[in-house]
């Protein structure tokens, strides 16, 4: 019973972070940065999937799902095809937060095709995961209502839908993975002050933490294999436990993603200010050689009939440069 307690907190809390996460990336890139592209896009569509499945889930949950004992009140049927419903929007909106995460690095990466190309076949490869998932998910029964008690058939046994799950785990923690390795390739070389590349580095590799959770479900992943029957309530208390994790991964994946967005906002926090400009530092040094320099002389106010001697205030080094010109035949 506790999974079937703890999903709904977990829920509404990422919804809420989600939403204000995304509402703030969407934001810094329409209206600061005026650079709102087909990642943003991807990430909005992953916040309204997430909202599908936590809607789904809410519905299920409120029809009895997962509980030991049934109210007059409550649709049995309703609540577990509302959960096979919330499982493929899962399948479905983790693979659009991933490639949204691949595609803010492919847009990073405009000038490093090697990396570029890595994204593609990731992109590729999660595509064709997410095609064969979603299908074993949709036709773990057959017909699809035997999963809510309703005809006659067969099911996929629950060591399928395990491996399933472990599939979908190991591709994701794959992913995450490489997408926050990836950063400090690209910023390899890069001419920034090491407190900017370390802040990027930071706010684009947050999404590792997602994995966390999705480690944590593999331990329950195990308790569905061992499962004698796909159906019943012990099936559906070991599925809502699985089902809090994958949850809460998919919301720290969107909430972290939207995050390396947000790095223009730190302007407006008193502790994101610094000295520094665009990543280079500031130092005094040029101002006090510039003052050292005298005053500043216009050379429209010079006879450049004669030399340009009195470009230079008078009394200071004047370096008088030649350069001789040689050709030879080769």
């Amino acid at each position: 019973m506790w999974a079937r307690d703890s999903l709904p907190p977990a829920m509404i809390t990422f919804l809420v972070l989600d939403v204000i996460a995304v509402g703030l990336r969407t934001f810094v890139r329409t209206r600061m940065s005026k650079s709102f592209g087909y990642d943003d896009w991807a990430m909005c569509g992953a916040l309204v999937g997430y909202i599908t499945l936590c809607a789904l889930t809410f519905v299920s949950i409120g029809n009895g799902y997962g509980a030991d004992e049934m109210r007059p009140e409550w649709n049995p049927v309703t609540a577990v095809k509302f959960f096979v419903a919330s499982t493929l929007a899962y399948v479905i909106v983790v693979y659009v937060a991933k490639v949204s995460v691949a595609l803010v690095l492919y847009r990073i990466a405009v000038t490093n095709k090697p990396i570029r190309l890595l994204l593609v076949i990731s992109m590729v490869v999660l595509t064709i995961w997410t095609i064969i998932t979603t299908l074993i998910v949709a036709f773990q029964c057959t017909p699809l209502s035997l999963a809510w008690g309703e005809g006659t058939g067969t099911c996929l046994p629950a060591y399928v839908l395990a491996n399933t799950g472990y599939s979908i785990s190991a591709m994701d923690i794959a992913s995450s993975f490489l997408y926050a390795g990836l950063p400090v390739l690209l910023l390899k070389g890069v001419q920034l002050s090491v407190r900017m590349k370390t802040s990027v580095i930071i706010l684009l590799g947050l999404g590792v933490v997602s994995s966390i959770a999705t480690v944590i479900r593999l331990k329950y992943l195990i308790d569905v294999a061992n499962l004698t029957n796909p159906t019943g309530v012990e099936a559906s208390n070991a599925y809502l436990t699985t089902f809090v994790y994958s949850v809460t991964e998919l919301g720290l994946t969107i909430f972290t993603a939207s995050l390396a967005a947000l790095r223009p906002l730190l302007k407006y926090v008193p502790f994101g200010n610094s000295t520094s400009n665009n990543g280079y530092g500031h130092s005094k040094k040029k101002s006090e050689l510039r003052s050292d320099m005298g005053p500043p002389v216009k050379l429209d106010d010079l006879d450049t009939s004669a030399s340009q001697e009195h470009i230079i205030p008078q009394g200071h080094i004047q370096k008088e440069t030649q350069y001789r010109v040689e050709y030879s035949n080769v």
